[in-house]
C-alpha cells in the first residue's frame, strides 16, 4: 500500500473546516424552518408586523381597492384589523385588495402562533437549558479529570522507559479524547455548548489538550532514546487532531458569538458599512456641515444600540482560545521540523524506502547525499539513519526470492 504523506499543513494554519459545520443533514436535531424562526427574537417578531402591516396598506392604496375608503388612512386601519384576524366588515376589500388581504390575515396567524408559542416556551426553554448545561459541564469535567490523570501516567512510563504501557496508555488517551471530542463537537453544533454557560469548563478542557500536546511533543523530539514506532506513530497523530480540535472550537465560539436576531445583523451590518467619508461642499457649506453632524449622529446611535449585541474579537474567551491555539500550532510546527533534524521511525521509514537492494558495494558512493536531497534533511542525518538502520540489521535489504530486480 501506497503511504501518504502526513497533511499537517491546514492543521497548523487552522483551516480545518471540516467538523465545524457538519455536511450530514440526518444528524440535525432542527429543521431549516425551525432553525430560522427559534433566531427571530421579540424585536423582529414586532418589526415584521409593523412592516407587514404597513406594505399592505400601502399596496391597497396604491394598487387596490376598499369599499368607503377615503386614502391611506383607512387602508392602514383596514391592514391592521385583517392582519390582527378582526375583521369588523366595516371595510371590505374589491380587486387586488382582497388578494392582500389574505396575505395579511396568514401572516397575522403566523405571527400570533409565534408570540405565543414564544411566550409559552421560554420559561420552559430556560429550565431545559440550566439541566443540559449542568449536565453538560459535568461530563466535560469528567473527561478533564480522566484525561489529565493519563497524561500524568503518560510522562511517568514514557520516563521510565517502558514502552508497554506507553503503547496502552497513549491508545487509551487516543480513545478518551476521541469520545470527549465528538460529545464536545456534536453539542456545540447541535445545542449552542459554547453559546451559554460553559466557558469556564470548556476553557479547563483546552488546558488538558495543551498539555497532552506538550507530551506528544516531548515525546516527539526527544533525543536521547529514540522512541518506538507505535509510540511515535500515535503521539504525532494526537497531537495532529488535538491541534485540530482547538482550531475547530475557535470557529465554533466565534460563530457563536455572530449568532445574532435579524434585526441586530442587519444595524450592525449597517453600522460597519456606514460612511466614513467627511463631506466638504465648497458651495454650499452648510449642506455638508448638516450632512456630517447627521452621519455622525446616526452613526453613534447605531454604536449605543449594537455595542453590548456585536462581536468583538478581544473578548476574553476568544483571547484565551487563541494564546493556546497559538502555542499548539507552534509546538506542531516544532515537531514537523523535527522530523527532518532527529532520527525518528517516520525518517527511518522513509530512508529504507530509498535504499537500493543488494549489499554495501553496490549502493554506490555518496548514497546519504542523494537520500538527503530528496527527504530534504542533512547529509549527516541521513547518514546516521542508514547507520542506524544497519545496526538494527533492516540493512543491507534484498530482494525478495521469486520477485524481479529492476
Amino acid at each position: 500500500m501506497k503511504k501518504m504523506p502526513l497533511q499537517t499543513d491546514l492543521l497548523i494554519s487552522g483551516d480545518d473546516d471540516s467538523l465545524a459545520t457538519p455536511s450530514d443533514i440526518k444528524y440535525e436535531l432542527s429543521s431549516t424552518i425551525g432553525k430560522l424562526i427559534q433566531k427571530a427574537t421579540y424585536t423582529d417578531l414586532i418589526i415584521g408586523a409593523v412592516m407587514a402591516i404597513f406594505l399592505g396598506s400601502t399596496l391597497i392604496t396604491l394598487i387596490g381597492g376598499l369599499n368607503n375608503s377615503d386614502g391611506f388612512i383607512d387602508s392602514l386601519y383596514f391592514s391592521f384589523v385583517t392582519f390582527t384576524t378582526l375583521g369588523y366588515g366595516d371595510l371590505t376589500p374589491v380587486g387586488f385588495a382582497r388578494f392582500i388581504s389574505v396575505i395579511l390575515t396568514l401572516s397575522g396567524l403566523l405571527f400570533t402562533s409565534l408570540l405565543i408559542g414564544k411566550f409559552a416556551s421560554e420559561r420552559q426553554q430556560a429550565m431545559l437549558l440550566l439541566v443540559h448545561t449542568s449536565d453538560c459541564q459535568r461530563r466535560i469535567d469528567a473527561f478533564c479529570i480522566e484525561l489529565y490523570k493519563l497524561n500524568d501516567d503518560l510522562i511517568g512510563a514514557f520516563n521510565a522507559q517502558n514502552i508497554s504501557l506507553t503503547q496502552s496508555i497513549l491508545k487509551t488517551i487516543t480513545s478518551r479524547f476521541e469520545a470527549s471530542s465528538n460529545y464536545i463537537i456534536f453539542h456545540a453544533n447541535q445545542s449552542d455548548l459554547t453559546g451559554f454557560g460553559n466557558d469556564s469548563v470548556l476553557m479547563k478542557f483546552y488546558h488538558i489538550l495543551n498539555l497532552i500536546q506538550e507530551s506528544c511533543h516531548r515525546i516527539q523530539t526527544h533525543k536521547h532514546s529514540l522512541p518506538d514506532e507505535l509510540i511515535f506513530n500515535r503521539s504525532l497523530a494526537l497531537a495532529k487532531r488535538s491541534c485540530s480540535l482547538i482550531s475547530i472550537m475557535y470557529k465554533l465560539h466565534v460563530r457563536s458569538m455572530k449568532s445574532y436576531g435579524y434585526t441586530d445583523a442587519f444595524l450592525i451590518k449597517v453600522k460597519n458599512n456606514f460612511p466614513s467619508k467627511i463631506f466638504n461642499f465648497r458651495t454650499f457649506p452648510f449642506l455638508a456641515s448638516a450632512y456630517n453632524h447627521t452621519r455622525l449622529f446616526i452613526y453613534n446611535k447605531l454604536e449605543k444600540i449594537t455595542v453590548t449585541k456585536e462581536y468583538d474579537d478581544n473578548n476574553s474567551l476568544l483571547v484565551g482560545i487563541r494564546k493556546i491555539k497559538t502555542l499548539m500550532q507552534e509546538r506542531l510546527s516544532e515537531i514537523i521540523l523535527s522530523h527532518k533534524t532527529i532520527i525518528n521511525p517516520k525518517l527511518l521509514n522513509d530512508v529504507y524506502d530509498l535504499m537500493p537492494e543488494g549489499n554495501k558495494t553496490s549502493w554506490g558512493k555518496g548514497i546519504h547525499k542523494s537520500i538527503a536531497a530528496n527527504l530534504t534533511i542533512s547529509n549527516r542525518l541521513a547518514q546516521s539513519a542508514i547507520d542506524t538502520l544497519i545496526a538494527q540489521k533492516k540493512l543491507p535489504r534484498y530482494p525478495l526470492r521469486g520477485s524481479k530486480t529492476k
